[in-house]
């Protein structure tokens, strides 16, 4: 069995560049002063898209600061998906357990 698994990646990076926010730590202000409640070191995981989820209230707070649409915040990438790892993605999926993150 082959196929396509979609990996989506946030793009808080390239919007801080563009809205000239220099720091993570000006961003964590940024959203402190919107009342949403992260700790910075949350806050990295998410910028550096190692966070396994997301709250909705961050991403409305992303669309609301950056200006933009939610799909503006992802990047989408579509991963070939070979026997063995459709085999693994199935276990996996069975089991309970995220894969990739």
């Amino acid at each position: 069995m082959s196929g396509h698994k979609i990996k989506a990646e946030l793009r808080i990076r390239e919007l801080m560049v563009e809205h000239k926010i220099r720091s993570v730590s000006a961003l964590h202000r940024l959203l402190i002063a919107r009342r949403v409640t992260v700790s910075h070191s949350q806050l990295l995981r998410i910028v550096d898209n190692k966070a396994e989820h997301w709250k909705v209230e961050f991403i409305e707070a992303f669309a609301e600061l950056f200006n933009c649409s939610v799909q503006d915040l992802f990047r989408f990438e579509k991963l070939a998906v070979t026997e063995a790892s459709a085999d693994a993605l199935a276990q996996d999926k069975d089991s309970g357990v995220s894969v990739g993150e």
